[in-house]
């Protein structure tokens, strides 16, 4: 319950709301049991006057029922909008919350957390808080008050009888939640970790199906999902057994209180004829009370999934970014037109990894240079770039943006300042416009778009009617790997950074393809500083300065030429891993 509670906090207006929804459901449940103790004095009465033959007036309890009836059916309207409208609300802001801690997590704190589920909870996990409020916290509290209320006004007829009506709920009760309680612990937990199984293979099965007709794994996937629907099926096997034993076991409860009140009141109570009314009344009320017990028979043994489902979602919103931002700072332009970069003896190893990746790394940057950083695959070439977009922190040392320390730069300035071609370019299912623009959607000029599609060479794509409209992407457009290339320079472009950040922008293309992506590369971005991971000797040639980067330390450094001509360790490492077979680099 904490972690509701703790939600809440930060979101008053609809704590207020919530508790006004339990507050129409007391008066609901208040006017059910008035309807039944008004009805019972009616037909009471009704007998008795009849029996000794007196004219008794019926129009006023009828009306009085009458004027109950309209008033729990506008109660039971407003409890429904209430509690279905303001459960919503939170649980859609529960995932803006999500949404806006999760991105300042990536990835230093999600290393651990795949994306079904972040899937899982983003769905499955803040819908279960749904039966939170309406199925759990509005039930039990609504019917603890009403039960108050219903022993207060007993007392008033027999103390010693509301003693013993409170006694019999108050151990009843408490032993029949506990006992449910734990009898659904275990039924919970399997259940979630089920489903956080079945997202994991659907959405594994979604994205690599290639790959896994290919190699003929569908079969196996197919068998996996069914093993976990028959595991299921044993579960809601379960549930439906707890369910029904809960409801005998309400039935018992609600059995031994009305026989105590009937028992105790032909002893005590019935020799007053006036106490008939009473009687009848307060039977009546009891009655009306079993029917609202039942609304508990299906909680007790589903509160634990429920509970865990809230702890999922919690441990993700409670989490403190490991690498933090600071504010603006004024010393720090919005745009530069200028980039140095100078790395100084940094450092760095992976969360409870303790082998260090980075060692003692330094180098220094000037404006408008073009630098490449070749070596061995697992060396730390791409580990140094996300240092450099500051999705780590080195463990050591300092990187100087524009001789300012990284750590004092804010997300938003950095970000504009540094523009990113991963390895692997992702095509978004959307139009080509948002494929482009993505963060620039309120700022862009269609004829500039067109230029620079055109520019890049992507003009096939907007030769049709639908132009910068055409869906990309899953049910509409998929691009080849040069084009998927042309597309992230056309990001760049529009982003418009002075830092470019490439990693292995050529990998997987054919050379007259690398050829021209090169050309635009240096051709468009050459008054930039460049960064770029790569093994094309082609690029290397053109760079001012090679770094050859071995076990996480730089061992070379200078042009290509003059490193080839050192005979070096970069020069066996081309040799014997870049080199053509039949082509000489000097």
């Amino acid at each position: 319950m904490f972690y509701l509670l703790y939600f809440l906090k930060n979101y008053k207006k609809y704590l207020i709301i919530l508790f006004f929804g339990i507050i129409i459901t007391i008066i609901t449940n208040l006017m059910s049991i008035s309807l039944s103790i008004i009805s019972g004095y009616l037909l009471t009465s009704t007998f008795i006057f009849n029996f000794n033959s007196v004219n008794y007036n019926y129009v006023v309890p009828s009306v009085i029922i009458r004027i109950i009836s309209i008033i729990k059916t506008v109660t039971k309207y407003f409890e429904k909008i209430i509690k279905h409208d303001s459960t919503l609300q939170v649980l859609k802001n529960l995932r803006i919350i999500i949404f806006r801690k999760i991105f300042p997590l990536y990835p230093s704190n999600l290393k651990y957390l795949n994306n079904s589920d972040i899937l899982n909870t983003l769905i499955s996990d803040i819908q279960t808080l749904d039966h939170l409020y309406i199925q759990i916290l509005s039930p039990i509290i609504s019917l603890f008050i009403t039960i108050i209320i219903i022993l207060i006004s007993l007392n008033f007829f027999s103390y010693i009888l509301s003693i013993i009506l409170f006694i019999i709920l108050f151990f009843s009760l408490s032993l029949y939640m506990i006992y449910f309680y734990n009898l659904g612990k275990p039924i919970g937990k399997n259940n979630i970790d089920l489903r956080n199984q079945y997202y994991f293979y659907i959405s594994n099965y979604l994205f690599y199906q290639t790959e896994y007709r290919i190699f003929e794994g569908i079969n196996i996937i197919r068998k996996k999902i069914n093993f976990l629907e028959k595991k299921w099926q044993n579960i809601q096997y379960k549930k439906n057994n707890y369910n029904a034993r809960s409801q005998s076991i309400i039935i018992i409860i609600n059995g031994i209180n009305i026989i105590t009140f009937l028992v105790y009141s032909n002893l005590y109570l019935s020799k007053n004829i006036n106490s008939k009314f009473y009687i009848i009344s307060f039977l009546l009320c009891l009655i009306t009370l079993s029917n609202m017990l039942y609304t508990i028979s299906d909680i007790f043994h589903n509160i634990s999934e429920v509970l865990l489902s809230a702890k999922k979602i919690f441990m993700i919103i409670n989490q403190k970014p490991i690498v933090k931002f600071s504010k603006k700072n004024k010393n720090i332009q919005e745009k530069n037109n200028y980039i140095i970069i100078n790395i100084d003896n940094i450092s760095f190893h992976y969360p409870q990894q303790p082998l260090l990746i980075l060692k003692k790394l330094s180098l220094f940057i000037k404006n408008n240079e073009k630098i490449a950083i070749t070596g061995h695959n697992g060396c730390g070439k791409s580990t140094l770039l996300m240092l450099l977009t500051r999705a780590w922190d080195p463990i050591k040392g300092i990187i100087y943006l524009n001789n300012i320390n990284l750590k004092l730069w804010n997300l938003s300035t950095l970000r504009k300042n540094i523009s990113v071609i991963n390895q692997r370019v992702y095509l978004f299912s959307d139009t080509l416009k948002n494929n482009l623009l993505l963060n620039n959607q309120n700022n862009y000029d269609y004829k500039y778009l067109i230029k620079i599609i055109n520019l890049v060479g992507l003009n096939k794509l907007i030769n049709n009617d639908k132009g910068l409209e055409l869906w990309m992407g899953e049910g509409g457009r998929s691009l080849s790997g040069g084009e998927l290339k042309r597309l992230a320079i056309a990001r760049t472009i529009l982003h418009n950074g002075q830092l470019i950040l490439l990693d292995e922008p050529t990998e997987g293309l054919d050379n007259i393809t690398s050829y021209n992506i090169l050309k635009l590369i240096f051709s468009i971005f050459r008054k930039k500083t460049i960064i770029i991971i790569t093994h094309n000797i082609n690029i290397i040639k053109k760079m001012d300065c090679t770094y050859f980067m071995d076990n996480g330390c730089f061992i070379e450094k200078g042009h290509h030429n003059y490193l080839v001509n050192k005979r070096g360790k970069y020069w066996n490492y081309i040799k014997n891993n870049i080199m053509n077979d039949n082509k000489k680099i000097i």
